[in-house]
């Protein structure tokens, strides 16, 4: 039912909540009170519209996307369960998750960096002898929703992003594109 003055989430932390979920082989329920019209209030409509208008451009990396082999890299701790919901999360530019969806691995930078600079341990080329990472040949690297060159390193210690021209307060998606 519907109920006045609610407190909302931003659509930045429902955004990030469904990355985080679906990374993991989640699904998030979402849900929104109608008036006793039926009619869905101005908040939630602008809400889910703002929503909407992210998973238009970075939906590829959501839809019909799988897990791949690590969920997610960064220091931010998700605590789960039902009561965990109202918990906001600080995310910082080192959380990372990750999906698969046909040739493409796609990571989701969380909080974007101002200075651009992204790292992707989880494609550090270690010896496998000791650590299963990444091995793969990357084709590109493209940033979902942003035009602009896109410079990337891959090393031992990780795949480097770098970036100019990308300046987003919601989640970025790099799609990697595998050989």
């Amino acid at each position: 039912g519907y109920t006045e003055d609610n407190d909302y989430k931003t659509a930045n932390e429902i955004i990030c909540d469904l990355v985080d979920i679906v990374s993991k082989n989640g699904c998030l329920l979402l849900n929104i009170g109608p008036k006793g019209d039926g009619s869905i209030p101005e908040e939630d409509k602008k809400l889910l519209l703002e929503i909407g208008d992210w998973l238009k451009v970075n939906g590829e990396a959501i839809y019909d996307s799988k897990v791949w082999r690590y969920a997610s890299e960064g220091p931010t701790e998700v605590s789960e369960g039902q009561f965990s919901d109202a918990t906001s999360k600080k995310f910082t530019p080192k959380d990372i998750r990750y999906t698969v969806n046909n040739n493409a691995i796609y990571a989701t930078v969380l909080n974007y960096p101002e200075n651009g600079q992204v790292k992707l341990t989880s494609f550090a080329q270690k010896d496998p002898c000791f650590v299963p990472c990444f091995h793969g040949i990357i084709k590109d690297i493209v940033a979902l929703g942003f035009d602009g060159e896109i410079k990337w390193n891959h090393s031992t210690d990780a795949l480097e992003i770098s970036t100019t021209t990308i300046h987003s307060e919601l989640p970025v998606v790099f799609k990697i594109i595998l050989d």
